[in-house]
């Protein structure tokens, strides 16, 4: 399988090269998940929204595939405007802090960590290096769940 521009097959240039030359992307032989997600990372957000309109893309495949996009973009500001564009999202919060995570913006995951559960957003604060808040939030939760100071204290390497 080959990105092909202007004729060209190999490997695809950088993505500013696609805003500069809009409609001349061509994806051969690639499935739709990945033609959507490369849409995304080359600007041509539009195209990828008919696509997923002409071709029926369920909504959570969809969110799981832009929010891949945006991550690949460091689009932050654009992922929590999606993130926040749906009354419930199809996705948890936990789906965009991975997405940030795996594209190295820790600090932009720890972002999500009030709209989790806290169970899950206490480990998400310890990887993202933000111990003060997981902390926090597990000495809110203490009475409930004693196992999140715990994992925070054995993070630390302090006593509870």
């Amino acid at each position: 399988t080959a990105a092909q521009y202007g004729g060209k097959s190999g490997a695809p240039p950088p993505p500013a090269a696609a805003a500069l030359a809009p409609g001349r992307w061509r994806f051969v032989d690639l499935p739709l998940n990945e033609t959507l997600f490369r849409c995304f990372v080359y600007g041509q957000a539009p195209y990828a929204e008919r696509l997923r309109l002409e071709l029926r893309v369920p909504e959570r495949r969809w969110w799981r595939i832009k929010v891949r996009g945006l991550a690949q973009l460091r689009d932050w500001p654009a992922l929590w405007l999606f993130y926040n564009s749906a009354r419930r999202p199809p996705l948890s919060a936990a789906a965009f802090a991975e997405a940030a995570i795996a594209n190295g913006a820790p600090a932009e995951a720890a972002r999500y960590a009030p709209r989790m559960p806290p169970a899950e957003a206490v480990p998400l604060l310890l990887q993202c290096g933000e111990a003060s808040a997981a902390r926090a939030i597990a000495l809110a939760n203490k009475d409930k769940n004693p196992e999140l100071l715990r994992r925070v204290s054995a993070h630390l390497g302090a006593a509870p």
